[in-house]
């Protein structure tokens, strides 16, 4: 399928009834039950925030960019995430996620808006995020803020697509060693709430 055609299409299914959180559970760091369930409400006092999915044409392929967080970041330290964070005052979500992608990744080009995803709750930062999709005709040109991005990762929008990256990492948490499930990609591998916001992406696109 051209590309042209595959952003038209992706567009359509944004717009269509996702999945949510049928989807966000699949890559849950914990076993999803009638109590922990609960722990993915938001409160109302939760903090608000927004993140990035930039899809951009490069070697006839979409992809997108991940970046790994630095020690400096007050949450989710060394992990990969989407670009974003915290809402501004009276700002859109649409705007955060534009601006936190140029403030951690130098993004400043002109992007098309391509739809959103459903919500998530992190409890573990108590964060509850607005994810955007965006799109590019070819890979903007990227300058990392090292404050708080260690590196980029462009991911082949193929490889989320295919069920092969589907793993386990294991991760500590609260001193003790589990399993959880993840994106294993070439250049990096994503678990947690960005794994969990992928994960409706992927079943969005099938």
């Amino acid at each position: 399928m051209k590309l042209d055609k595959k952003i038209r299409l992706i567009k359509k299914r944004l717009t269509e009834s996702l999945p949510g959180w049928e989807s966000q559970k699949k890559m849950a760091v914990m076993s999803i039950n009638t109590v922990t369930r609960l722990a993915f409400y938001a409160p109302s006092n939760a903090k608000l925030a927004a993140v990035a999915i930039i899809l951009f044409e490069e070697e006839n392929k979409l992809k997108f960019f991940l970046t790994r967080r630095t020690s400096n970041v007050d949450h989710h330290k060394g992990e990969i995430s989407l670009p974003g964070g915290a809402k501004d005052g009276d700002e859109s979500f649409r705007q955060t996620s534009l601006r936190e992608s140029q403030e951690e990744i130098g993004i400043d080009i002109p992007l098309e808006f391509i739809g959103k995803l459903t919500p998530l709750y992190a409890p573990v930062s108590g964060f509850l995020i607005h994810p955007y999709i965006w799109y590019s005709n070819e890979r903007p040109s990227t300058i990392i803020n090292a404050d708080e991005v260690e590196s980029i990762h462009d991911v082949d929008l193929d490889e989320l697509q295919v069920d092969t990256t589907l793993s386990t990492k294991n991760v500590k948490i609260k001193g003790i060693s589990i399993a959880v499930p993840s994106f294993e990609f070439n250049s990096c591998t994503s678990w947690g709430a960005t794994a969990m916001i992928l994960s409706e992406l992927k079943d969005s696109l099938a």
